[in-house]
């Protein structure tokens, strides 16, 4: 997280010509609570004065002079709820919502300036007990029907609530689940490609270190063969690596967004099986392929070391 802004604060005279001259940026921070499956169960609000009397209203305030959005979020959270921590804080915003100073539809109001917002969702654990400091006045957890229904919420807030609670948990979400499905199935190809394509070199390269040729040309062949075994063999456990992570995280979307489990992980007992082929299917293929290509490895190391060593021993 980038450090918060050392910059001085603006004069009264400075900040009041800017409020009325240009867009300030802002970080806004809704604290949540989530059930089992990920989606937000509680919102957390802080009540504070306004323009339009006491309002609940989410955590946020503007972005100091060099200051991230990231630590902006977390500056305002740990002032204004005493027991928070910003670690819970979401790495990127989920939405940007505009204050203007007259009311439009769709849009929040503040009559004092023109604000635009990045919007960051906190995950609060149930034992945490947040009290309220600073500019806040009161803190209280609201359900998800309750507090789109709250009458003294500040203006033009509700798209910004409505789309952290989402049921559907939003279409950043969607998005992501959508690219990283994507680029899980072009890892997959390249999986299995990678392998394949290896195995075809080596009997080509394998062919020439058992032939007839010279010493150093079935050394340098066998050596070939062994060195394009073990990049490949790199190449799959790295693929294999990712494609887990990528599996693991389409999962934990899948929960979320309440859609069928594809990515599920497989169960602890294996189904029965019947016959060769399906007693050949319970078995990790890219496991198999890893210890192919490290046995083409080293069986290749092995003949390239003979017809080294008869080079060197041979009689002149």
């Amino acid at each position: 997280m980038t450090p918060a802004s050392s910059a001085a604060p603006l004069s009264p005279d400075d900040w009041a010509w800017a409020s009325d001259n240009l867009p300030i940026v802002c970080a806004d921070v809704l604290p949540v609570r989530r059930d089992a499956l990920g989606r937000v169960e509680f919102v957390g609000l802080i009540r504070r004065t306004s323009p339009f009397g006491p309002r609940w209203c989410h955590v946020g305030g503007r972005v100091l002079h060099g200051e991230s959005l990231e630590a902006a979020a977390a500056r305002h959270v740990l002032s204004t709820l005493a027991g928070s921590d910003s670690r819970g804080l979401a790495r990127v915003p989920y939405a940007v919502h505009e204050y203007f100073p007259e009311p439009r539809s769709g849009a929040g109001h503040d009559p004092r300036k023109h604000a635009v917002a990045a919007c960051f969702t906190l995950d609060v654990p149930e034992d945490a007990a947040l009290e309220p400091i600073g500019e806040a006045t009161d803190f209280c957890w609201f359900t998800v029907d309750r507090v789109l229904d709250l009458d003294d919420r500040w203006p033009g807030t509700e798209p910004v609530i409505a789309r952290a609670v989402s049921p559907a948990g939003g279409a950043d979400a969607t998005i992501a689940y959508e690219a990283l499905n994507a680029r899980q199935v072009s890892r997959d190809e390249l999986m299995w490609q990678s392998p394949a394509l290896a195995m075809t070199a080596m009997a080509f390269l394998l062919t020439i270190a058992l032939g007839d040729g010279q010493a150093w040309q079935r050394a340098l062949a066998a050596l070939l063969s062994a060195g394009v075994a073990v990049v490949s063999a790199q190449l799959l456990a790295r693929h294999s690596l990712h494609s887990i992570d990528d599996a693991e995280a389409l999962l934990t979307l899948e929960l979320r967004l309440g859609l069928p489990l594809i990515h599920a992980r497989p169960p602890a007992n294996p189904r029965p099986a019947r016959g060769l082929e399906a007693r050949l299917a319970r078995y990790r293929s890219r496991r198999w392929w890893l210890y192919a290509l490290v046995s083409f490895a080293v069986v290749s190391a092995a003949l390239a070391v003979q017809p080294l060593v008869s080079m060197v021993v041979a009689p002149e």
